[in-house]
């Protein structure tokens, strides 16, 4: 038994990976989000099922609790999220909306922090350290659920990701300065205490520009030459600035953040990301499992009325406030919606800040434990919301869609949408392109001199610059309803569907099949099901690119094999080398 006693944790990890493995499976076929997955499984392995039924593994309980071990790795799972963001954060394209992420995040979360104080005010239930904790805990979203969101539906530059990131980029400084304040909340408002803490970030970002700039090009030019130490580098960088962050009394997700922050420009940073995404991913689970492990049946005497506001402000007010900011700036009521419901949920941070409260926090019997119920219930219901916004939208239209229509027409509200679009007025016997990116602009270069083309987009920078190139564009998705109607497809004679992922046009491909039969449609499939799926749903002809470039590969060297003549295969001619150097320098990746 002596054997034993030192591997607790051992048997800690085996069973939250054991779990999450398993109920990742049962997500798979059912369909549904991993993380719901990951915190189920932190349910069954915590006190609440696996804990209470008592079983024994050589005299060590099975069931896993949260020891200081597991909450430490849990923090590392949300460093290495962190980190990850961090290196994909671009700050330069905040330019274009950085007044309206950056005004929008601090009212956002001085609204909802003010609306705390109100109801408590009403309700006279919390302490005022516990409003100021509970308004920052709920006022937060979580860049890791919607940035890895955003990553698998790859909808990171449409115009929704991109200001959901701006929102929660701000979000992510304020939380930085917000964390080391709460450690002592009564000299929050002392200037001596916010100036010494100004320094300290001053001083982490100087660090970090000093490294971007001096120090990190050289040492990854180098370290790139060796798989092994440009992984030790990326590893190592993550935890130079949590050290750093340590000495600062800042927490390691905030070094992790600005560690992110400072690869971001490298020439490498995808490289980056590839590299540890096995370590971030395994942390990340831990993190996410032990959310669900958290989760104590022990809030039953929690006031009932505070839940239902919490729940209030995370699920409704939040939303609100966002499709407001996002509808005064002119992006419209549907972008405002997405925006809304794809940040309906609390931050990972809201997690540290509230283990950093909780002693404060459980004087209110059951508030902590709740907390992290509506932590974890909000981050697995964000998939749906996400998932599901073209029918909430459709919804919301069909019951208030009279009274709503001065709004949502508005010119004013539907600014930045407007000057995404130039479509012409009377379509007719047209050819229209969904997704235009290297594929569909392509198409609509060569095919638009001679036939009126339309080119649909959800990605603001390739509407800009189809329409820069005189190519009549407009934004939208390809299951935008909206966009069917006004690309009048009953009068086109193409439809030619070139998003990379097949499920995301089947709804597009069916509709116009309906109204308009003869319409010849030409469709992208990456996968052989997603072909097949595209022809089930009418289309005429159903191309999948890397199919036929592995053709004509082949055919090239079976040809070199059978002529032994190298120039009848050199084909790329200058014009053609000189396209390529042309895209190469938009590429921010190591090839």
């Amino acid at each position: 038994m002596v054997a034993f006693e030192g591997i607790g944790l051992l048997l800690d990890l085996g069973l939250i990976l054991l779990a999450a493995t398993v109920f990742n499976y049962i997500a798979r076929i059912l369909k549904q989000p991993s993380l719901l997955a990951y915190i189920f499984a932190g349910i069954v392995i915590g006190p609440i099922v696996l804990g209470s039924l008592g079983l024994e593994f050589a005299g060590i309980p099975i069931g896993v609790t949260t020891t200081e071990e597991i909450l430490i790795l849990s923090e590392l799972g949300v460093a290495f999220l962190l980190f990850s963001i961090g290196v994909e954060s671009d700050f330069s394209k905040l330019a274009e909306m950085g007044k309206v992420v950056t005004i929008g995040s601090v009212l956002q979360v001085f609204l909802t922090g003010i609306l705390v104080f109100i109801f408590n005010f009403l309700l006279n239930i919390l302490t005022f350290e516990q409003s100021l904790y509970l308004g920052l805990i709920v006022a937060f979203s979580s860049t890791t659920i919607v940035v890895k969101l955003l990553s698998d539906s790859h909808e990171i530059n449409t115009l929704h990701g991109r200001l959901m990131i701006g929102f929660l980029l701000i979000q992510d400084v304020l939380v930085i300065l917000a964390l080391p304040l709460l450690e002592n909340i009564s000299n929050i408002l002392s200037a001596s205490v916010v100036g010494v803490l100004v320094i300290k970030v001053a001083v982490l970002l100087a660090i970090a520009y000093a490294l971007n700039k001096y120090a990190y090009p050289k040492l990854f030019a180098f370290a790139v030459q060796s798989d092994e130490l440009f992984f030790l580098s990326a590893l190592s960088s993550v935890f130079v600035f949590i050290f750093l962050s340590y000495l600062l009394n800042f927490s390691m997700a905030v070094g992790a953040f600005v560690a992110g922050v400072a690869l971001s420009t490298l020439p490498y940073n995808l490289e980056v990301l590839h590299k540890i995404r096995g370590v971030r991913d395994f942390l990340a689970t831990i993190f996410f499992v032990t959310l669900g492990i958290q989760i104590t049946p022990s809030f039953s005497a929690f006031p009932l009325e505070l839940a239902i506001v919490l729940v209030g402000i995370v699920f409704i007010f939040k939303p609100l406030i966002y499709f407001i900011i996002t509808m005064l700036n002119g992006y419209g009521s549907r972008v405002g919606l997405m925006v809304g419901l794809g940040l309906a949920q609390v931050s990972e941070f809201s997690f540290i800040i509230a283990n950093q409260g909780k002693p404060i926090l459980d004087m209110t019997p059951g508030l902590y434990p709740f907390i992290i119920v509506l932590i974890a219930f909000s981050m697995a219901a964000t998939p749906y919301f996400m998932g599901y916004t073209n029918f909430f939208y459709d919804l919301i239209h069909k019951l208030f869609g009279k009274a709503l229509t001065p709004i949502t027409k508005s010119k004013k509200f539907n600014e930045k949408i407007n000057d995404l679009e130039s479509l012409p007025q009377n379509l007719n016997d047209h050819i229209v392109v969904f997704g235009g990116g290297l594929v569909g602009s392509g198409i609509a270069s060569i095919l638009g001199k001679d036939h009126q083309m339309v080119v649909i987009d959800n990605d603001s920078e390739v509407v800009w610059e189809n329409m820069r190139n005189g190519i009549a564009s407009g934004y939208g998705s390809a299951d935008n309803e909206e966009m069917w109607r006004k690309a009048n497809l009953e009068q086109a004679k193409i439809l030619i569907v070139a998003i990379p992922r097949a499920k995301d046009g089947l709804a597009l491909v069916k509709y116009a099949k309906k109204v308009n039969p003869k319409l010849a449609v030409f469709a992208r499939a990456r996968f052989f099901s997603g072909a097949l799926a595209m022809y089930d749903a009418g289309a005429d002809f159903v191309i999948m690119p890397h199919v036929v470039g592995s053709n004509l590969f082949i055919e090239k060297v079976a040809q070199f094999l059978k002529t032994g003549n190298i120039n009848e295969i050199r084909n790329y001619n200058e014009e053609f080398i000189q396209f390529l150097r042309e895209k190469a320098k938009k590429e921010r990746i190591s090839y």
